[in-house]
């Protein structure tokens, strides 16, 4: 096992002609996408499909949703010192053919409390274990999809790049971007060629097969291990050199990291941004039917969202490797602002194009930050165990959003209150913005 893992099998990184960081990057990016089918934006094309074969209501699978997302949040929270111990090759393998058994598992999702009814001689499965089925379920694709495979790649490229890091995850990130906003559109003619079930199945083998095995084939968790340096050689800008916005003084454990206030105002905007987008995007065909729009046009704004998402992350990426991060992250608030603004007043001319920039300045932002972050305020020493946390924090709020807006439509016959709680939450997290400083700066000046 030890040689099949060994940094120089099958091939040596440190042989070819090029920085391998470069292919480590593209790795990264290939493992975002691979996650989709455990992301919300790859499960809401099946919502219809699993309220009618489990014979559920939309907030029963929305409840269900959150418990099984919050649980998984809830193990990532120490799951992350997981990612510490065995890198990211291993991770990447098993997490792939992990979250592709979870998909084979949601393709009976109904069948199991069916069986199970049988050797229990009832007449048919009770209303809980349907719930509890569904609930399983989406607890393994967020588990292995949300938290492991999108940890294993995003930390990846962290340890490979310092000083270059926000010029080289935007590249990458274009292509997440209109992959995830063409998953929804792909997945629903998947389903609509074959059935919800084939396709969760041809999703899954994908995932066991062929990313375990490009994961295994590419993957190496840091340059060191390959007898290379971070940043192949490239030195630092000169605004960069002696700069404590870029220079780590001093590695943070989780427990250091978790007691700065820096670190609870980027996971509130991250938080925010997945309570949001999650709820939204878990809703949407609801919500289009609420605001009168057709559903392939409402679909179809997120490839408009993710092409201009891709160039405002190549600026912020840029941009962020000459300035300090905290207001980028003021910049990426104002777009769940913005969006959330355009929900709340949905004036013609302004609720279409409101949407498409609030959602493409969050998703622009969401790469170049979400890859910096940790890396630059906190060190890349213990970045397993505190990304644990920051994914902890996404991933339960991610589960709260739709349970949320669906009790809100429940009772107030529509989204509005939902839409206004978080515009309320997103200017104060801009305004908080200028005060989440590098706590890097200060271990500079006590030097």
């Amino acid at each position: 096992m030890s040689k099949l893992y060994s940094p120089d099998f099958p091939f040596r990184p440190a042989g070819l002609p090029f920085h391998y960081g470069w292919v480590i990057a593209i790795a990264s990016a290939a493992s975002m996408v691979a996650s989709i089918p455990g992301q919300t934006i790859g499960v809401n094309v099946f919502n219809d499909e699993l309220i009618v074969a489990l014979g559920l209501t939309r907030s029963q699978v929305a409840l269900a949703y959150f418990i099984g997302t919050a649980v998984s949040g809830a193990i990532l929270l120490w799951a992350g010192k997981i990612y510490d111990r065995i890198g990211a090759r291993r991770l990447i393998v098993a997490s792939s053919i992990s979250l592709g058994l979870s998909l084979f598992y949601l393709s009976v999702v109904d069948w199991i409390p069916l069986a199970i009814a049988r050797l229990w001689s009832l007449q048919g499965a009770l209303n809980w274990m349907l719930v509890a089925s569904i609930t399983v379920g989406f607890f393994l694709i967020r588990f292995t999809g949300q938290g492991f495979v999108t940890m294993a790649g995003r930390n990846m490229v962290a340890k490979w790049w310092e000083y270059h890091r926000g010029k080289v995850l935007p590249f990458t990130g274009i292509g997440v971007s209109v992959c995830f906003s063409l998953a929804p559109i792909v997945f629903y003619e998947l389903i609509q060629a074959t059935d919800w079930r084939i396709a969760w199945r041809v999703l899954g083998l994908a995932l066991a097969l062929g990313v375990a095995f490009f994961g295994w084939l590419i993957f190496r968790d840091n340059p060191q291990e390959c007898g290379l340096s971070v940043d192949g050689g490239i030195a630092p800008g000169e605004k960069q050199k002696d700069n404590p916005e870029f220079s780590v003084v001093r590695d943070f454990t989780r427990a250091e990291a978790i007691r700065n206030f820096a670190f609870w105002i980027y996971n509130g905007i991250f938080a925010l941004q997945a309570l949001f987008i999650t709820a939204y995007v878990f809703h949407v065909l609801d919500l289009a039917q609420q605001l009168g729009i057709p559903d392939k046009r409402i679909l179809g704004l997120f490839l408009p969202s993710a092409v201009i998402g891709g160039l405002i992350s190549i600026g912020v990426g840029w941009y962020s490797d000459r300035f300090r991060l905290k207001y980028f992250a003021a910049f990426m608030a104002s777009g769940i602002a913005l969006s959330a603004a355009a929900l709340v007043v949905p004036v013609e001319g302004f609720l279409i194009p409101a949407i498409i920039i609030g959602m493409s300045i969050t998703s622009g932002c969401f790469g170049p930050i979400s890859g910096a972050f940790i890396a630059r305020y906190y060190g890349v020493s213990h970045i397993g165990a505190i990304s644990g946390v920051f994914m902890s924090s996404m991933i339960i709020a991610s589960a709260t959003g739709p349970l949320l807006f669906s009790y809100c439509k429940d009772y107030t016959g529509s989204y509005f209150a939902a839409f206004v709680a978080t515009l309320i939450g997103a200017i104060a997290l801009v305004i908080a913005s200028f005060w989440a400083d590098n706590p890097q700066r200060k271990l500079k000046r006590e030097e």
